[in-house]
């Protein structure tokens, strides 16, 4: 979305509220109701050890639900991949506030903690509020390996609240992904990497074991954050992290669509901003000059903490094993130079300060803090307005259009091994029928090359009896169908 564009919508919305309009998804209307500590999985962290999912829920109880539910917001924590809750105070605020414009709100935990190195690294810098000694890592993957496990994490989330449609009638198609800080990151790589050539593989493989993290790391870091109850009672292993997408609550692709990303002084690590998707999300992102934690343009992790603490009076070495990254400013440009050359990329609304208070203004005055909202209800209106235009309502603007599709069906169900299904339904040239597992695996793939209406799909590759899901594409329709197959 241009600037212009913006202009005109913040022109109507503000019309319409003076002369005492409401806007769904935008004006704060209804009473809400919110359901705490869910668990929506459980998957082993960095440690070996296996951690419960949680997640917080709020919804509007006085709302007219629509008939393909309400518009999803999931809500990402911050804390450098090591520490923060789904509680924290300004992700309750954006929870329970988008609930009352009339979304599905969700915060989530999600696995936490990073390798750090074996090497006797010490330096006291707490007065600027981070602990310096746990940001020294083993290597830079472990940056990278943290943000993955995230990115399943809240995939995971997404999907368990789809699969219980009942309880809280979100809508699927309508996705949104907010984070803070880390949880920008995450935010940021649960709706643009889509598809698998942007995952830097080579630090999601198998890798070598760790040495254990020296013992000055065991109280504040290892104890302390909660990623053990011991250095010696690690699992030390790096084993393959697997899909993107993660393995929680299957089925795991395609059951969904993100409409838009939020981005809070978060950022990436490498270019995902290419769209292999039909749908594109949109992007808002907010980032502050002055940010001494997530640079704003293009540096390592940390850069501006890291020359703070370097500089008198702390003289600290560095921190060792920061990644390169992408900050808010380096992100738009990204975007900026693929869509001149014709690639398809996201719309976006970049908004940023003047701030530029150095390190020991930040010191003195918190106020002044670059990795910071600068004005919270001015940014989460604006999230809120940039987001509303771009919700599908009930599938008018949708890629999944199951009412030209409905005359599809699939024969037998049950089907018995051995058998070949039979698709029936209109369906054009090009279109596909795909058939996976519960687990998400492709089992089957069939495209046509002329149009059909009765189309037969070998089961040679799904032997075993079970539930698999039918998925098939026509023109700009998908439609995806349960089938069980017996002995």
């Amino acid at each position: 979305m241009n600037m212009k564009r913006y202009a005109i919508l913040l022109l109507i919305l503000g019309v319409l509220k003076t002369n005492g309009f409401t806007q769904d998804y935008v004006t704060v209307q209804y009473q809400i109701k919110s359901d705490l500590d869910i668990t929506y999985g459980s998957a082993a962290d960095v440690a070996g050890n296996v951690r419960q999912l949680k997640m917080e829920v709020s919804y509007p109880t006085d709302d007219t639900v629509k008939s393909c539910g309400r518009p999803l917001m999931i809500l990402v924590h911050g804390g450098a991949f090591m520490a923060g809750d789904k509680a924290e105070a300004s992700l309750v605020t954006l929870r329970e506030e988008f609930a009352k414009r009339g979304y599905v709100t969700a915060s989530v935990n999600y696995r936490l903690g990073l390798f750090n190195t074996d090497k006797q690294i010490n330096c006291n810098v707490s007065s600027l509020g981070v602990n310096w000694n746990c940001l020294n890592m083993t290597d830079s993957s472990e940056w990278y390996r943290a943000y993955y496990r995230g990115i399943q994490d809240v995939h995971g989330a997404i999907r368990y609240l789809v699969n219980n449609r009942t309880t809280y009638r979100p809508d699927a198609n309508n996705v949104f992904v907010v984070g803070e800080s880390a949880g920008g990151f995450i935010a940021m790589g649960v709706g643009f990497i889509d598809d698998s050539t942007e995952v830097m593989n080579n630090l999601t493989a198998s890798m070598s074991n760790v040495n254990p993290p020296n013992k000055i790391y065991e109280n504040a870091c290892v104890i302390g954050l909660g990623l053990d109850t011991s250095i010696a009672s690690m699992n030390l292993a790096r084993p393959a992290l697997g899909p993107y997408y993660g393995s929680l609550n299957p089925p795991l692709q395609n059951t969904y669509t993100i409409r838009g990303v939020g981005n809070f002084y978060g950022g990436a690590f490498n270019d995902i901003f290419k769209s292999h998707s039909t749908v594109t999300p949109v992007l808002y992102t907010f980032h502050q000059p002055n940010d001494l934690i997530v640079p704003f343009g293009y540096s390592r992790v940390f850069a501006g903490f890291n020359t703070c603490a370097m500089s008198f009076p702390f003289n600290c070495q560095g921190i060792i094993s920061r990644p390169l990254m992408h900050g808010s400013k380096s992100i738009v440009d990204l975007i900026d130079t693929a869509k001149a050359k014709g690639q398809k990329v996201p719309d976006y609304l970049f908004e940023r300060t003047t701030n530029n208070a150095n390190c020991a203004t930040q010191i003195a005055n918190p106020s002044t803090a670059g990795h910071a909202y600068d004005n919270f209800t001015l940014r989460r209106n604006n999230l809120a307005k940039y987001f509303a235009p771009v919700i599908d309502t009930c599938g008018m603007n949708s890629i999944t259009r199951p009412s030209k599709l409905i005359s599809v069906s699939l024969s037998p169900n049950p089907l018995h091994t051995g058998e070949n299904l039979i698709v029936y339904g209109p369906l054009e040239a090009g279109s596909t029928i795909e058939i996976f597992s519960l687990s998400g695996e492709l089992m089957n793939a069939v495209k046509l090359e002329n149009p059909y209406h009765q189309t037969t799909v070998a089961w040679s590759n799904t032997r075993e009896t079970g539930v698999y899901i039918v998925r098939i594409t026509s023109g700009e329709s998908t439609i995806s169908k349960r089938i069980v197959v017996l002995q």
